[in-house]
C-alpha cells in the first residue's frame, strides 16, 4: 500500500525514542528497522478511513513480545497503543487502539500491560 497523506514517519521524537532496549520492560522490545517498517505497513492497511488514527503519521517504537500490541508514536506528539489484527482493512473499532496524550501515560501503561 502506497504511503497516503499524513503517513510520513516521526522518527527519532519523544522520550521513548531515547530510551534504549534494555531500560524497556518485558514484554516489551524495539522493534529493529525492518520490523518497525512492516509494523506500520499493518498499521496502515488496518487502518480504515473512519478509525481514529486513519491520516496520522505513525512511527512504530516498541511491540509487546506476548501479543499483538505495538506502540505508535505519533505525528501530534502523542502516542497510540494497536492490538493488530491482521484483517485489512479492519472495521472500527478495530484495530482496537489506546490513545495517550504523552510519554508519562504511555509509561503507566507499558508497566500495566497484561495478556
Amino acid at each position: 500500500m502506497a504511503r497516503g497523506r499524513g503517513w510520513s514517519p516521526v522518527r527519532g521524537s519523544g522520550n521513548l525514542a531515547r530510551v534504549s532496549d534494555g531500560q524497556l520492560r518485558e514484554p516489551w522490545v524495539r522493534p529493529d528497522d525492518i520490523e518497525a517498517r512492516r509494523l506500520e505497513a499493518e498499521a496502515r492497511a488496518e487502518i480504515s478511513d473512519e478509525h481514529e488514527l486513519h491520516g496520522i503519521g505513525l512511527t512504530a517504537i516498541a511491540r509487546c513480545s506476548g501479543c499483538d500490541d505495538a506502540v505508535f508514536r505519533c505525528e501530534d506528539e502523542t502516542f497510540a497503543v494497536v492490538h493488530l489484527s491482521y484483517v485489512r482493512p479492519d472495521r472500527p473499532p478495530w484495530p482496537r487502539t489506546t490513545r495517550l496524550g504523552g510519554f508519562i501515560a504511555l509509561e503507566l501503561v507499558m508497566d500495566q500491560h497484561e495478556h
